[in-house]
């Protein structure tokens, strides 16, 4: 059996030998140019040639940099995670204040670029950016008290209810941009009236929903999971709750 490659990371690959001649494109505008092209045209359509085209450069003054697609969307989650604040928990509210700034904090930035959603633990994230935020992550949870697998799986279950939510969200804004709840209600008029001869309780639902503004639903019911999540973290503080199982 061949032996498995060791992982590769654009943060852990040696720098490049001063030695060797430096190209005309620098790192930070290679990185600027994909995050136009990510935003503008979503994670499918970015390729090393258009990248390359976009810059008006060769190839190779790209590869200098990165040596593949991989190492540069590393680059570019890194720098959309310097839009993530965490405030302080020793500021009024504590955890659950910084808890909840970091929430929407991420939220906003996947928003702004839907792209991510599907690139969130696909590789560890040790960029700097992304590094100071889960340190600061660690350190207002660790005021509410989590230590250990415990600090790890509090986190986890913030960014992952908040990459999930947040993801769904972005998915309906792109893709319903210009539409509005009260159109969808008149375009489905006949079919609720069917819904509501089966399913009477469903298609009151529906209705109840759709006849808000579709920002007011989002933002409503982000905030009523968030509220669940942090509900439950520190009622499992409060009751001294031992760590999860390990390697379940």
């Amino acid at each position: 059996m061949a032996k498995a490659q060791a992982p590769v990371s654009v943060w852990t690959r040696p720098a490049r030998s001063r030695r060797e001649q430096q190209p005309t494109l620098h790192r930070e505008q290679i990185v600027d140019a994909a995050l136009e092209l990510l935003d503008a045209d979503g994670l499918g359509r970015l390729s090393m040639r258009r990248l390359g085209a976009r810059l008006n450069a060769g190839a190779t003054s790209v590869y200098w940099h990165v040596a593949n697609k991989e190492e540069l969307l590393e680059l570019a989650m890194d720098r959309v995670m310097a839009e993530v604040t965490v405030p302080p928990a020793t500021a009024e509210g504590g955890w659950r204040a910084a808890m909840t700034g970091y929430a929407r904090s991420l939220r906003t930035m996947i928003h702004r670029h839907p792209w991510t959603v599907t690139l969130f633990g696909s590789r560890p994230m040790i960029g700097p950016n992304a590094t100071r935020v889960m340190d600061e992550v660690l350190a207002a949870l660790g005021h509410a008290g989590f230590t250990g697998y415990d600090l790890e799986y509090a986190w986890a279950v913030i960014v992952d209810y908040v990459i999930g939510a947040a993801g769904s969200e972005a998915s309906w804004l792109v893709h319903q941009r210009g539409t509005t709840t009260d159109e969808w209600l008149a375009a489905m008029g006949a079919y609720l009236e069917r819904v509501n001869a089966e399913r009477p309780r469903l298609a009151e639902h529906i209705t109840q929903v759709w006849a808000q503004d579709d920002a007011d639903v989002l933002e409503g019911r982000f905030t009523f999971g968030l509220d669940c999540v942090l509900d439950g973290l520190a009622a499992r503080v409060g009751a001294g709750q031992p760590p999860g199982r390990r390697g379940a």
